[in-house]
């Protein structure tokens, strides 16, 4: 994920003074998913313990909030057609889109991505 990106992302999240940048541990992952399909994450973990990942999916920047996860961690986005759901395991990670409405199912987008 190149600087701008990351600079946008950042604004996302309102993290624009420059003590907060150098507080924040920010780490860039490349996820390779089923079929070779590249899933670039960039992690946001400010000192208060708070955390935040932006990422590359369906050709748009995603901004995602973490939230608690029974094994291993959650990010979720908030949008006004559904919700991208990214979960992460170790090395691997899924990400799923949820639409909005009761009636919708979770539908898996990439499937058995690996860091390693």
């Amino acid at each position: 994920m190149n600087a701008l990106k990351t600079v946008a992302i950042a604004g996302l999240f309102g993290l624009q003074g420059g003590a907060v940048w150098a507080d924040m541990d920010i780490l860039p992952v490349t996820f390779t998913c089923e079929n070779g399909v590249p899933l670039e994450v960039a992690y946001f973990n400010a000192p208060d313990g708070s955390s935040a990942a932006a990422m590359l999916v369906d050709n748009q920047l995603v901004a995602l909030q973490q939230v608690p996860s029974g094994s291993g961690i959650r990010y979720e986005s908030q949008g006004s057609n559904g919700s991208y759901i990214l979960r992460s395991k170790g090395w691997d990670a899924t990400v799923s889109f949820l639409a909005t409405g009761g009636a919708a199912s979770e539908q898996v987008v990439l499937q058995n991505c690996s860091s390693r």
